[in-house]
């Protein structure tokens, strides 16, 4: 792929990209290595017109990545992380979080299913949005067939064992992700390896496939480097292992060690470092770069023989007999911030490293070689390759089989795929998902960017409509459900739909009957809504069948009913990340038909949604019935505020907020705040 293209010839690509480019859709990008996984992103950051976040599990991840580590962002705990675990962000952060339009989480194969569930509740409480994630546009990057997460046996392992009723806590086992349709594009085409012959042998080692004709073919290979001082990195299954073989070969050489201090200016944690802090080295030491060159002349993980060493200088020789001066490197580590005043979200820079990028190479664990590539390596298999996926990375990290260099012969039981992996991956490059998933992005991505919720609300309704005709009654669900996570007012839907799918009337099944049931509420078919409803809260009790039942109440004068299944509702949300469309429903009905006022529950509804300018509207419709005005403190900042309190028309003020929310956002966030700040006395009565 050349420089900030996407590849026109890589179908996956084409789709990956529309769907970052055109819809608010999250979806999970996958590949084998090797696929331009993380070129392609790059890419992608610098053609879209969107604002990225970039985080991985690691700090060498995230130094890779160009962003932050999940728990330095989200505040999260390093511990395992219970359901109510709440990260600590604070008031840039959030700020931060509000303005970026999509969040990547790079090397997502290493993620555990608590954490992810962390990061969804925390996005949530911290946007005070209840759709996953908040809301945003998620991209979980990673190769499920890579190594899985990291747990300790004991009570950790026990505690999620019995929390998600799994022994593989990979991301996509956490209920945030189960409550998504995550549609799943897996790039094929591979641009590191050109050994067809060795891509055939990786393909069936990664799914569990391996024949008896790949073994035979992988233990040709059981030989020991020819020359001693050829430049090959040996990979183990453990640090212990690594670490003794660095050490041994370093001490064997006779020669003067020299010593390498690193530095750091600002914030720069230990555990991201990238390279060792002390530096030890001697003439003949085998060193792996770890970072490219802007030259060209090396890349990470290559290669090389340390030739001369003084107090200040390094020069390491490559395999292609070419020698350089090796010069320090400086790594940044960044923390995110959004510039209110050019409306832009910024990397800060926290800190720095400066270290030369080289560490002793002979040996790296198999799980450090995680996104590295080499011409040639051993791969230690003393002690086995037991754990899933271990084997495929390994042997994945070379370019060639003419590279690769075994201790002992591979046997079949160390290509372990997980069965959980398999299954998951039988649903990658879905072509009909991802085209629904394409389909409604782009309907309603444009409302999403203006945050105008009731013309998204319009798109998922028509949406469910049009797939509960075409008999696609799972897609129609996921769309109602959609349309009921972001939908807020709902008086401009009624009329809508014209005619309910007969299929829908006839079946006795749950789900058809939700979705005849709010299909018919929405084409003013009261009576038929609820009755229809009603038949599935018999068996199916939950929040959106309740909020149908009590709309379909309200719209039939019903108003004590609706109330009492207001009450019912309340019990089943949280008000800690409100369901908007409940509190305005609520507010409205209290005001209007239950005899106490809505004041408070509509102030709410504004802190929860301060980009929805109707429940601005709302609110101040009811304050004026009950001749209330908004305090504020000065007379400064507050063109917004003598508006809300003034005799302007409905139309005027809307218009105001529009142009405000473009020119001059400092005047409406001055408005949110003394909203927020605003006191109603909670006996106040509605006059007669």
């Amino acid at each position: 792929m050349q420089n900030t293209q996407i590849d026109p010839q890589n179908h996956e690509q084409q789709l990956a990209y529309e769907l970052i480019a055109n819809t608010n859709s999250s979806f999970f990008l996958t590949g084998r290595a090797g696929t331009g996984k993380t070129t392609f992103l790059h890419n992608v950051q610098k053609l879209v017109g969107k604002q990225f976040i970039t985080l991985a599990p690691t700090g060498v991840a995230a130094i890779l990545a160009g962003g932050d580590t999940i728990h330095s962002f989200f505040g999260l705990p390093m511990e395992v992380c219970t359901p109510d675990t709440c990260g600590k962000m604070n008031e840039a952060r959030i700020l931060t979080l509000l303005h970026a339009d999509t969040i990547i989480i790079d090397e997502v194969s290493m993620v555990r299913c608590d954490v992810m569930d962390a990061i969804d509740y925390t996005m949530r409480k911290a946007l005070r949005n209840n759709m996953p994630f908040g809301g945003k546009q998620m991209i979980f990057v990673g190769d499920m067939f890579q190594l899985p997460p990291v747990v300790d046996n004991g009570a950790n392992k026990n505690w999620l064992k019995d929390l998600y009723h799994t022994d593989d806590f990979f991301f996509y086992k956490s209920n945030a992700i189960k409550r998504m349709r995550l549609v799943k594009v897996e790039f094929q085409k591979v641009y590191r390896q050109d050994d067809e012959h060795f891509l055939h042998i990786l393909e069936n080692v990664r799914l569990n496939k391996v024949t008896p004709e790949d073994i035979m073919h992988l233990n040709t290979r059981v030989r020991v480097p020819s020359d001693k001082n050829e430049s090959v990195i040996t990979l183990t299954s453990i640090n212990r292992i690594a670490d003794n073989i660095n050490l041994q070969r370093l001490e064997e050489i006779e020669a003067e060690e020299f010593v390498y201090e690193g530095t750091v200016d600002g914030t720069f944690e230990e555990k991201r470092f990238p390279v060792e802090l002390k530096l030890r080295l001697k003439v003949g030491a085998q060193v792996m770069f770890t970072r490219n060159d802007q030259q060209k002349r090396w890349a990470n993980g290559t290669l090389g023989k340390v030739t001369k060493l003084t107090k200040d200088e390094i020069s390491v020789t490559l395999n292609n007999d070419e020698t350089y001066v090796v010069p320090c490197c400086t790594w940044e580590s960044y923390s995110y911030d959004y510039n209110k005043e050019e409306r832009k979200m910024k990397k800060e820079l926290t800190g720095t490293f400066t270290q030369y990028p080289l560490k002793l190479a002979w040996a790296i664990t198999v799980h450090k070689s995680q996104g590295m590539t080499f011409d040639k390596l051993l791969l230690d298999l003393s002690r086995g390759m037991f754990a899933a996926g271990q084997l495929y990375v390994a042997l994945s990290r070379v370019r060639t089989l003419e590279g690769l260099y075994l201790s002992k012969n591979v046997i079949p039981q160390y290509a372990h795929t997980s069965s959980e992996v398999l299954t998951y991956a039988s649903e990658y490059n879905n072509e009909q998902q991802i085209g629904n998933e394409i389909e409604s992005g782009k309907a309603v991505y444009g409302a999403l960017q203006q945050n105008d919720y009731d013309e998204v609300a319009k798109q998922y309704l028509m949406l469910v409509a049009k797939k509960a005709e075409a008999g696609d009654l799972k897609e129609a669900m996921l769309q109602a459900k959609r349309f009921l996570d972001i939908l807020v007012c709902d008086e401009h839907l009624y009329g809508l739909i014209k005619e309910i799918p007969g299929n829908l009337l006839r079946a006795n099944h749950w789900v058809p009957k939700f979705i005849a049931a709010m299909l018919s509420l929405y084409a003013q078919r009261y009576e038929d809504a609820l009755t229809l409803i009603g038949e599935v809260l018999e068996g199916h009790q939950c929040a959106e069948a309740l909020y149908i039942k009590s709309r379909a109440l309200a719209k039939l004068e019903r108003y004590t009913e609706a109330d009492e299944t207001n009450c019912l509702l309340a019990n089943v949300f949280e008000m800690s990340t409100p369901d908007a469309k409940v509190l305005f429903m609520i507010a409205m009905l209290n005001e209007m038909h239950i005899g106490d006022p809505g004041l408070d529950l509509m102030r709410k509804l504004v802190e929860a949604r301060p980009k929805y300018d109707i429940g601005i509207l709302a609110l101040r419709t009811l304050m004026q019935s009950h001749g209330l005005q908004l305090d504020k403190l000065s007379d400064n900042n507050c063109e917004l505020v003598d508006l809300f309190n003034s005799d302007a028309t409905e139309e005027e003020f809307l218009a105001q907020l529009k142009l405000c929310r473009e020119k001059t956002p400092k005047a409406v966030a001055y408005l949110i705040r003394r909203i927020k700040k605003q006191e109603f006395n909670e006996e106040l009565a509605i006059e007669e």
